[in-house]
């Protein structure tokens, strides 16, 4: 099982070693999974849904930059990236949990104020700094992922209380 040649381990050995290596990192997958499901789930989906997010922006920002406004633009690929995100956080991350119309609102409810606050944030930075659209979308992507898990948690996807 363990034969070295040359003082280096052989095939065989090698791959004794990384099936217990794999079959350890399983078990603890297995047993910390339910825990952990949701917050892993939500750094890919949502990670997912940034870059879907921003290559929308940066695609249609390409396309009418020269005949539309920067906040035109974001606008329109908001309406095309929220309805991608709402759907993938309702069926990936957090699962059902009202009716779905009800659910599309309360979504929007957290990425509207969202969006309200780019749409200032856009045409200053383009304006005051020396910024060009792209990166300002690019750092505002962090606000935006943090203030959206926050708001998607606890109000979107909660789980409804007897009383709601």
């Amino acid at each position: 099982m363990g034969h070295t040649v040359h003082g280096q381990p052989t095939n065989a050995s090698w791959s004794v070693d990384v099936t217990s290596q794999v079959d350890a990192l399983q078990r603890w997958v297995l047993k910390h999974w339910p825990r952990h499901r949701q917050k892993v789930m939500y750094l890919v989906v949502g990670g997912w849904n940034s870059v879907f997010s921003y290559a929308c922006f940066a695609i249609f920002y390409h396309l009418l930059s020269d005949r539309l406004a920067p906040s035109v633009i974001l606008a329109i690929a908001f309406a095309v990236a929220s309805v991608n995100g709402y759907l993938t956080f309702r069926y990936l991350v957090f699962g059902p949990t009202r009716h779905p119309v009800v659910e599309y609102l309360r979504y929007q409810a957290v990425y509207l104020p969202i969006l309200a606050i780019n749409l200032v944030v856009l045409p200053l930075a383009l304006i005051y700094t020396t910024l060009n659209a792209y990166i300002v979308q690019a750092l505002f992507a962090i606000f935006a992922i943090v203030a959206s898990y926050v708001g998607n948690k606890y109000f979107t996807f909660r789980k409804p209380k007897l009383s709601d």
